[in-house]
């Protein structure tokens, strides 16, 4: 099989948390196994990554396309993220990466080749650069030398955010990812990938965490330098914006009973 090997890029993984003491220490503190996802088009590739992940005592997930890994990054915590920067949407995978915050951002890998310059692994601020094809021995290398700046879930942990994402229909791109800051029963605010025009009207899709999909249109009210957008609900069923006020109500009394799980406030946009 063939398919990596790795090297650090800058000194970019310095800025990870090193909470990982392993052996039975990391035990008594209730520490969870690292987990890494992976974004990778080609069989061989995969069976690679998933060995030597298996071997670094890793536990591998694997995305078969760009939407499906963004849609987990949001809504799962992982320690650590490879991306073949030939698969289609590789850039909307790390950007979203970068967007979570830095105690959950997972440490970066870029799977590079003689078409893909080592300096686009740069630009997209990845840790480590896997070369295509990748070698085995070179890949469990570079994730055993990764791992002591991967973050860990803690068993005991009292609280941890659940986010969201939403999908905008844009002028060439349909299904364009953003995560869910905020939302209330008149609208929301977003941060992206990228930028969203201000226009009249755009349509989304919105999947509450653990509740019902929205769909309808927004107006864009305004954006910044960062990718955050503010919207306000243009055209919204009266079921759909039902839905979201139920669900908001029902985060709230979840709150009130000291559950710890909480997700987007109802507030200002």
């Amino acid at each position: 099989m063939s398919c990596g090997a790795g090297g650090p890029v800058g000194t970019q993984a310095a800025d990870y948390r090193r909470d990982f003491t392993g052996g039975t220490n990391a035990s008594n503190l209730g520490l969870v196994k690292p987990n890494i996802l992976f974004v990778a088009g080609r069989s061989s590739c995969v069976q690679v990554l998933e060995s030597a992940a298996q071997q670094a005592s890793l536990l591998p997930d694997v995305c078969d396309t760009a939407a499906h890994a963004v849609e987990r990054l949001v809504s799962q915590s992982y320690s650590a993220l490879v991306v073949d920067l030939e698969a289609l949407g590789a850039e909307n995978v790390l950007r979203m990466a970068h967007l979570l915050p830095a105690a959950e951002r997972p440490v970066v890998f870029a799977m590079v080749s003689d078409r893909i310059p080592v300096a686009t692994a740069y630009e997209f601020r990845a840790n480590f650069v896997l070369y295509k094809p990748l070698q085995a021995e070179q890949v469990l290398r570079a994730l055993r030398a990764a791992r002591g700046f991967m973050p860990m879930e803690r068993r005991r942990s009292a609280r941890k955010v659940t986010k969201s994402l939403v999908h905008f229909d844009l002028p060439g791109s349909m299904g364009y990812p953003a995560m869910l800051l905020d939302v209330n029963a008149t609208g929301m605010s977003v941060q992206t990938t990228g930028a969203i025009p201000l226009r009249d009207t755009v349509p989304f899709r919105l999947q509450l965490p653990q509740g019902a999909i929205v769909r309808g249109a927004a107006e864009v009210l305004w954006t910044d330098s960062s990718g955050r957008a503010g919207l306000i609900f243009s055209k919204l069923a009266t079921r759909a914006r039902l839905s979201i006020v139920s669900w908001l109500t029902a985060q709230q009394d979840r709150r009130k009973r000291g559950t710890g799980h909480l997700t987007l406030a109802a507030g200002s946009l």
